[in-house]
């Protein structure tokens, strides 16, 4: 899988969770669907529009592992059925801001992903806690302010930014990379921030 950045990640309006990836060149890229209403995340990974043609699959393992966010290991296959890798939560410190490894196939650490600036999460869920007119407030904050997560290598270079576009309902992203990379971490880095702007949306 060789990716020409930067990508654009864009929810679609629906009862569902749908996204869609376009590359710089506005080719899809992939169309994702997540499974709802079940204690384990579920994503599945479409190469095209009527989503015939899965290509991957992401599910978070262990008892619960959906709802307990801050502990969750998601792992990344092939459709056939071969390990790319996971996205791990770096446990309590992802209840304050975005905190994740991502994992090759033999639990290796290829990658680390920070949120920017946490604290901007914290002002927000003050917000939602104001009765009546929080979520309103909280609407236009979503909309006003766009934070950032940067993707780090094992060496700690920066590699990648994501950027939550400025729209309602936190609908698109972008992830730009910031160093020349080697093509063999596309898939991995794809899939695994796939998983990481799925999760850092439902957390506002």
């Amino acid at each position: 899988m060789t990716l020409t950045f930067p990508l654009t990640l864009e929810f679609k309006f629906s009862l569902f969770t749908e996204l869609r990836v376009h590359d710089a060149s506005g080719q899809l890229v992939a169309v994702v669907k997540e499974k709802k209403f079940s204690v384990r995340d579920e994503v599945r990974v479409y190469s095209d529009e009527s989503r015939r043609t899965q290509t991957h699959g992401m599910k978070a393992r262990g008892l619960l592992a959906g709802a307990l966010d801050w502990k969750a290991q998601r792992f990344i296959t092939r459709a056939d059925g071969r390990p790319v890798g996971s996205l791990r939560a770096q446990g309590l410190r992802t209840m304050w801001g975005a905190a994740y490894d991502l994992l090759g196939p033999g639990d290796d650490l290829r990658f680390t992903i920070r949120d920017d600036h946490p604290w901007l999460g914290v002002i927000e869920g003050l917000i939602d806690t104001i009765p009546f007119v929080g979520d309103l407030i909280s609407m236009g904050f979503d909309y006003l302010v766009n934070p950032t997560y940067t993707v780090s290598d094992s060496a700690g270079h920066p590699a990648y930014r994501v950027h939550k576009k400025r729209s309602f309902f936190a609908r698109r992203f972008t992830i730009e990379e910031l160093q020349p990379r080697q093509d063999a971490d596309d898939e991995l880095v794809l899939m695994g921030l796939i998983q990481l702007v799925l999760r850092e949306r439902e957390r506002g």
